[in-house]
């Protein structure tokens, strides 16, 4: 009885690590200087943009700044890199019901990301999307 009740704890102990251990953490790539992507797990699903955002930015991952104007919080730096008269900081996603395509598109690793239809501090996370800031010269419009 001994035996089974060790292997039984044994068995609960290594399942509860292998979870643990698979959980996986949000993920903020940075490709280059000016170019990074954010896939939130799906536990940042229904929350904003803005807030995954601010919790990369305290795990030392991403830093930004923003100012808040009449439409939201407007994003004027990412890692250090400002916003110009000539680049700014552009936001694409793969959420097909928040983005404009009108705005612009990208690819990456073989996807085409659209520009988001909607700022970070507007911007619901959908579980299983990807997020990208681009420092660009591009024209929205």
């Amino acid at each position: 009885m001994k035996k089974v009740i060790a292997i039984l704890l044994l068995v609960v102990s290594v399942c509860t690590l292998t979870f643990a251990c698979s959980k996986k953490e949000p993920t903020v790539i940075k490709d280059t200087d000016e170019f990074i992507v954010l896939k939130p797990t799906a536990d940042y699903a229904g929350k904003k943009l803005i807030e995954f955002m601010d919790y990369t930015r305290s795990q030392g991952t991403l830093d930004y700044t923003s100012e808040t104007s009449a439409y939201g919080d407007f994003i004027n730096s990412v890692n250090g890199i400002a916003n110009t008269n000539e680049k700014y900081w552009m936001l694409y996603t793969d959420d097909e019901e928040n983005s404009n395509s009108a705005w612009g598109e990208i690819s990456y690793k073989d996807k085409i990301y659209v520009s988001a239809a909607l700022g970070a501090s507007d911007l619901v996370i959908k579980a299983g999307c990807s997020y990208i800031w681009v420092y660009t010269a591009t024209t929205p419009y």
